[in-house]
């Protein structure tokens, strides 16, 4: 896998490489900053209730930052939402520098 930063060679700012970007989601939208300017950011969301993971993949704005609106979700209970945009960490979930993770609560049916 190639770095991902080195795909960016015009972009005027770039993230420290051990700096995890963060997100904030309120309601059905995740805000994010930090992440590595035009590039592919996949936003996970594990669905407690039911111990289901979706992935989702969305694209940041030329200043790495991250506006995303989810679908609806007929779930209930807690939602944890993370999202990496594939930078490497070895202490990461799956090798990978991961955002902070952000609880949204739905409601229960």
């Amino acid at each position: 896998m190639s770095d991902p930063a080195l795909s960016h060679p015009g972009s005027t700012h770039q993230p420290d490489s051990s700096t995890a970007p963060t997100i904030t989601a309120v309601g059905g939208v995740i805000i994010g900053a930090g992440f590595l300017p035009d590039c592919e950011v996949t936003v996970r969301i594990v669905y407690t209730a039911e111990d289901i993971s979706d992935y989702l993949t969305y694209t940041t704005d030329l200043h790495g930052n991250l506006h995303s609106e989810l679908s609806t979700s007929p779930a209930a209970g807690a939602l944890h939402i993370t999202a990496t945009d594939h930078r490497t960490d070895p202490d990461g979930t799956c090798g990978l520098l991961w955002s902070n993770t952000q609880t949204v609560r739905t409601r229960t049916r």
